[in-house]
This record gives C-alpha cells, sequence and structure tokens, in this order.
C-alpha cells in the first residue's frame, strides 16, 4: 500500500511538471510570436447606414443625330470633344449629290422668306407691334435679372461718399472724399429696381396686348401662311445637314468628308456631360428607407478609383417585378464632374446611397481578426502579454472592419493570421 502511494505521488509530480513546461512552452511561444508579429491600433470610424444598388451613367439631354436625307458628306464642322450651341451646323452633304426636292426647296425657302419679309417689313403696324413686343420683352426680362441680383447678389460695388471742413491756409473749406466698397444692396436700390419691374412689366402686358389684338386682324392669316411656308421649306433644307438640337459636348463623329450615307444613318452622339444622372433599381426591403436629398457616392466600373458624388433627385413609387424581384426606379442626379474628365456613358455605376445618421464605432485592420471553434477574436498587446479577446465582426470600411467587444480605442492587435499565433503542442501535432 505505500509502494502504491509513492507511486500516485510520482504519477502527480510528473503531470505538475508537464504541466509546468507546457505553461512556459506555450507562454514562451505566445511572447516570442508577438514580439516577431506587426501590430495596428484599434481606432474609432464613423458609419453611416447606407443602401447599394447599380444603374448606368447617363447625361441628360443626350441625342444620337441621324441623317434625314442621303448624299456624300460635303462639310464637317464638329470632332469629337468640341462644344457646340444649339443651331450649329455640323454635318452638311452635297446639295448635287441628294434629291430633287431638297434642291427644289432651297430655292422655296428663299422665295418663302422674301414674301415674309415683304409682310413684315411693309410698314404695318402689326410689323411694328412685333418689333415693339420684342423691346418690351427684352426690357422686362432685364429689370428682372437686375432685381434678383441687387436682392441676391452679397458683393455690389457702391461708393460712399462723405465730406468734412479742413483748414486752408487761413480759411475753412469742405473736403469731399468717396470711398469704393462692395456689400449688400441698399434698400432704396431694391425698392427703385421693383417699382421700375412693376413698369416694364405693364408695358410688356401692353405691348402684347397690342400684338395679339393686330395679330388677329385682316394681315394676320398672310403671315401666318407666309411663316408656315418659311418652315416647311427650312425643315427640308435642314435635312441635308447635321445640326446641333442643343448646347452639348460632341461624343462621337461617324462621317468624314466624301462619305456616301443613307437616310437613318447615325452621324453624331451629342450630350451636355454637366448634367449626368444614374437610374438604379432598389428592392422593395430597402425603398422605405430612401428619401429625396439623400447624399450618394457612385463609383463606375470603367474608372477604377473614381468617385463621384450626387443626391437622389426621384423615387418611383411604383414599382415593377423584375426577374421574380419588386424593384423601384430611383434617380440619382451626379454633381457636375471636373472639367475634362472622362465621362464613358453607359459604364455600370455603383451606388451607395446614405439614408442613416452618423454612428461610431471602433474597427481593427481586416487582418486582425481570426476565427477557430469559439468565434471571432483578436490577439491584444497587452504589456508583456498578447491577450484573445473574442469580438463580433461587422462593416467592412477600406481595410478595417467594424467590431465590437472588450476593446478600447489605441488598444494594440496584431495583424498576423491566426496561424502565426497556435500555440506550439509539447506532445507534438497539432493542438
Amino acid at each position: 500500500m505505500f509502494k502504491n502511494k509513492t507511486y500516485g505521488w510520482i504519477a502527480a509530480a510528473v503531470v505538475v511538471v508537464i504541466a509546468v513546461l507546457l505553461v512556459s512552452v506555450i507562454g514562451n511561444a505566445n511572447a516570442s510570436n508577438s514580439a516577431a508579429a506587426d501590430t495596428a491600433q484599434v481606432v474609432s470610424v464613423t458609419l453611416t447606414e447606407t443602401v447599394d444598388s447599380t444603374g448606368s451613367l447617363e447625361a441628360e439631354p443626350f441625342a444620337s443625330l441621324n441623317w434625314k436625307a442621303g448624299g456624300t458628306v460635303e462639310v464637317v464642322n464638329a470632332q469629337p470633344g468640341d462644344f457646340v450651341k444649339a443651331g450649329d451646323i455640323l454635318l452638311t452633304l452635297d446639295p448635287t449629290s441628294t434629291s430633287s426636292s431638297i434642291v427644289s426647296a432651297q430655292a422655296d425657302l428663299i422665295t418663302a422668306q422674301q414674301s415674309l419679309d415683304d409682310l413684315l417689313t411693309s410698314g404695318t403696324d402689326l410689323a411694328q407691334a412685333a418689333i415693339d413686343l420684342k423691346a418690351a420683352q427684352e426690357d422686362y426680362e432685364d429689370a428682372q435679372n437686375y432685381l434678383l441680383y441687387l436682392q441676391t447678389d452679397q458683393r455690389i460695388p457702391q461708393t460712399r461718399y462723405s465730406a468734412r471742413i479742413v483748414r486752408r491756409g487761413n480759411t475753412w473749406a469742405y473736403k469731399y472724399e468717396s470711398e469704393n466698397f462692395r456689400g449688400p444692396a441698399p434698400e432704396d436700390w431694391i425698392i427703385e429696381a421693383g417699382n421700375d419691374l412693376a413698369l416694364k412689366k405693364a408695358q410688356y402686358e401692353d405691348a402684347q396686348r397690342e400684338y395679339d389684338r393686330l395679330l388677329a386682324g385682316e394681315t394676320s392669316q398672310d403671315v401666318i401662311a407666309a411663316q408656315a411656308k418659311v418652315d416647311a421649306a427650312q425643315a427640308t433644307v435642314n435635312s441635308m445637314s447635321i445640326i446641333a438640337p442643343f448646347d452639348g459636348q460632341v461624343l462621337s463623329v461617324e462621317n468624314i468628308a466624301g462619305e456616301v450615307v443613307s437616310t437613318g444613318e447615325l452621324s453624331v452622339n451629342i450630350a451636355n456631360l454637366e448634367n449626368l444622372y444614374v437610374d438604379a433599381q432598389v428592392d422593395e426591403s430597402d425603398i422605405a428607407k430612401v428619401n429625396l436629398g439623400d447624399q450618394v457616392t457612385a463609383e463606375s466600373d470603367a474608372l477604377p478609383g473614381v468617385t463621384f458624388s450626387g443626391v437622389v433627385a426621384s423615387v418611383n413609387p411604383v414599382g415593377e417585378v423584375i426577374s421574380g424581384l419588386v424593384k423601384y426606379d430611383v434617380r440619382v442626379d451626379l454633381d457636375t464632374p471636373e472639367e475634362g474628365a472622362f465621362l464613358p456613358l453607359g459604364s455600370t455605376m455603383n451606388l451607395t446611397i446614405h439614408i442613416g445618421g452618423e454612428t461610431s464605432t471602433l474597427a481593427v485592420p481586416i487582418t486582425a481578426i481570426q476565427n477557430d471553434s469559439q468565434g471571432e477574436f483578436v490577439w491584444v498587446v497587452r504589456g508583456e502579454e498578447t491577450v484573445r479577446v473574442d469580438v463580433v465582426g461587422g462593416a467592412i470600411v477600406g481595410e478595417l472592419v467594424a467590431v465590437t467587444g472588450n476593446l478600447n480605442e489605441g488598444d494594440l492587435v496584431t495583424t498576423a493570421r491566426a496561424s502565426s499565433f497556435e500555440a506550439p503542442n509539447p506532445f507534438g501535432g497539432n493542438p
């Protein structure tokens, strides 16, 4: 019996020695790995609730201009990248290569325009009334713009005058001074501009009534008929040209001088690239969270690393079923891009709609998060020890991940992978 007890004490002593060795080995391994591993601080980040969606980059207005007549291109006045005005002639066909109806329309236009000019310049009251109406309209618009300028501009040039008495020899005299400055318009200026606007409006309305009265007179039908002939002839003549329908930038020109084109063939793509938007679809589970004016950030698949900003401009309350899911159209108006920026229209835009308020949370590098059978955790360096702290990961922000757990801002966490921190097994094999 004594012998058995002796064996028991020896066995217990062996277990204690092994345990001490095991703790020593594990502690040394943690300390060694902790010293060798990279570390990063726990930081505080601000998160905003978002809704993600996709759409295509579009411009408004945008137009693809096609030939309305066939023939040989004679003149090319535009190249990709050119800025043009509404009414600019971009390309023109050789008149001799077009149909006879277009050639005859050119002669008809000259005749019709002359007839209209004769009516308008024959000294009739209607012609004078049209001139007076245009002048009154311009005066009224100028008065409107001037009043708006006084009411909104905070740096209006002004002059302040002052006088003071100074001694000149044995006498006294007034010395006049002036000071130029900029500031809000004086109230009397705004009142005077408002009165002038009221007068110009009354004069404009009088001119409009006079013109309408004469237009309904005996000669009005002649003028209307003459104008209709001019418009018809002009439309036919215009069919042998590509004309800019609005102010914008030429995106592409499909033709060169000497090329033979057909009716309906694409010639020019033009857009106003200052007005960009994205039409996207939002799931029914998120649409109630989206509101007009929500801030949006967007990235194009065609421009990695380039970020656009904008706002939600409209939300269609009527959904449609797409691939078995109910989607709602959301239009996002993008801010005006930098001048000269490449804008690939039609490219896929990845939208992040910021729908919630900002919240602050702690975050660690993604490489600091590790997993085992117990869940997610990080190694925290506290003094000379590396301590395991269980965490729950959340949103990813760049190379960081939001976490909750027993952490404080400024704590040091290791950024090595989990395999670098697994304690060695003193008995061999895997732990």
